[in-house]
């Protein structure tokens, strides 16, 4: 874990579903634990869905890790990252600027074309 993301974030995701038109938002905080661990839980609006949302990942050993221990990408601050899941491709860039980190993923598939941008700013 990058001991310059450690702490809480407020967290601001936009998401769009390009297929459909669909776009949605995600608003909450993000704790970045000194152990790897990364959780966020917020509020999000995508489609009909209005609601609670929650995540949970883990940071280790150049990895970023979904909850149920499976490789999400490697951690990497300075290059592009992509996830392979199936026939979609994840495609994401992380900009860490002061107190602020931009998190962009592009995702392509048979079906899905997606973008989702995320702003975390730094609490306190």
């Amino acid at each position: 874990m990058s001991a310059e993301l450690t702490g809480r974030w407020s967290v601001e995701r936009r998401l769009l579903d390009r297929l459909t038109g669909t776009a949605g938002r995600f608003e909450g905080v993000a704790t970045f634990e000194p152990d790897g661990r990364w959780s966020e839980e917020g509020t999000l609006a995508f489609g009909a869905y209005r609601g609670p949302a929650r995540r949970e990942l883990r940071i280790a050993d150049g990895m970023v890790w979904f909850s149920d221990g499976r490789a999400f990408h490697p951690f990497d601050l300075s290059a592009p990252v992509e996830h392979v899941c199936g026939e979609d491709r994840y495609v994401g860039e992380y900009r860490l600027a002061a107190d602020v980190l931009e998190v962009v993923w592009l995702v392509t598939g048979p079906h899905k074309d997606q973008r989702i941008e995320s702003v975390y700013r730094r609490i306190g």
